[in-house]
């Protein structure tokens, strides 16, 4: 028998740690429409994150913390890593199709650590084109210079070429002048990018910690509000834009006392925001108008429609005349 010092060791992949989370996350029944994850994996310690939707109306804060502990426990039961799910990115809500849900008031449970106003973006981009450009320069000088030493090669025509233009020119060129302000601004835009967060199209659900956050779309956050300002009497169409600070909603309004629809409108938006337990809470900015075809009056259930004729014909026996009734 081999002993286990010189047995060999399984590496499971953050590919197949993330294909594996994504598994558990459908496995809950708050998870709806395509799961993505991504996991990090250090040793035998691996970090997951998650991007689902989850069902709405309900408890945002208790459903996501359920997938949260579910993808957890499962994925590391099944790869024998210590799996943290760090991130539960909720990009959309969804009405469930087989009755209507109902919103539990259950807050989520707090946990120790400051809240952060907004996820920190990884910045992959820039890193990696200031990176690759920053590596082909230094390659080629580097290549050169070794075929130079090593080799006994002549130098390269663009390195000399280079060098000659340089000595040639002036410090006080216009190319010179321009080259530098172009290098001077990319330099502070990689510092701005490098001391602020980013991912402004996420915010974060109060009540969780730094280590453990969950943040919803503005996509999810907007129709949240779309819906429950459709729910107004009188409301006929809903157009919702999500921003930094606020939320911009236009409606158009078909019947009903307008300044009623807009108290009840305004207040719908604001607790469709509340339900959704933002860590930074948004400005509701309402405008409503009515259409072409608004009833100041609400229509009485019961009454005839303005369409219908002002008699009836009601048939008669044979040899007789035909009459009218009025409803």
């Amino acid at each position: 028998m081999i002993p286990a010092a010189a047995r060999g060791t399984t590496t499971v992949s953050a590919r197949a740690v993330a294909r594996i989370a994504q598994q558990a996350a459908t496995e809950t029944p708050n998870a709806v429409g395509t799961v993505r994850g991504t996991a990090t994996v250090r040793g035998q310690r691996a970090e997951v994150s998650v991007r689902l939707g989850l069902p709405w109306p309900a408890d945002l804060g208790r459903r996501a913390g359920e997938v949260q502990r579910h993808v957890a426990s499962r994925t590391g039961e099944l790869t024998g890593l210590s799996v943290r799910v760090a991130r539960l990115r909720v990009v959309r809500l969804q009405r469930p199709t087989g009755g209507t849900a109902v919103f539990e008031t259950t807050a989520p449970a707090t946990t120790e650590g400051r809240v952060p106003r907004r996820w920190w973006s990884a910045r992959p981009t820039p890193a990696v084109v200031a990176a690759l450009l920053g590596a082909a320069a230094a390659g080629l000088l580097t290549a050169d210079m070794a075929s130079v030493r090593l080799f006994g090669n002549a130098p390269a025509a663009w390195r000399t070429g280079l060098v000659d233009r340089l000595a040639a020119t002036s410090p006080a060129a216009g190319s010179v002048t321009v080259t530098a302000a172009a290098m001077a601004v990319a330099g502070l835009w990689l510092l701005l990018l490098a001391c602020t967060p980013g991912l402004r199209k996420r915010y974060v659900v109060a009540g969780f910690g730094a280590g453990r956050s969950i943040a919803l779309d503005r996509a999810a956050v907007a129709s949240v509000v779309r819906d429950r300002v459709l729910d107004t009497d009188g409301v006929d169409s809903v157009r919702v834009r999500v921003g930094r600070r606020r939320v911009r909603v236009r409606a158009d309004l078909a019947f009903g006392d307008r300044a009623a629809a807009r108290e009840q409108a305004g207040a719908a938006a604001r607790a469709a925001l509340a339900d959704c337990r933002l860590n930074r809470p948004l400005r509701v900015g309402l405008r409503l108008r009515t259409t072409s075809t608004w009833d100041p009056s609400p229509p009485v259930p019961g009454a005839p429609s303005a369409d219908a004729p002002d008699s009836v014909p009601v048939p008669v026996p044979a040899g007789g005349a035909e009459r009218k009734e009025s409803p």
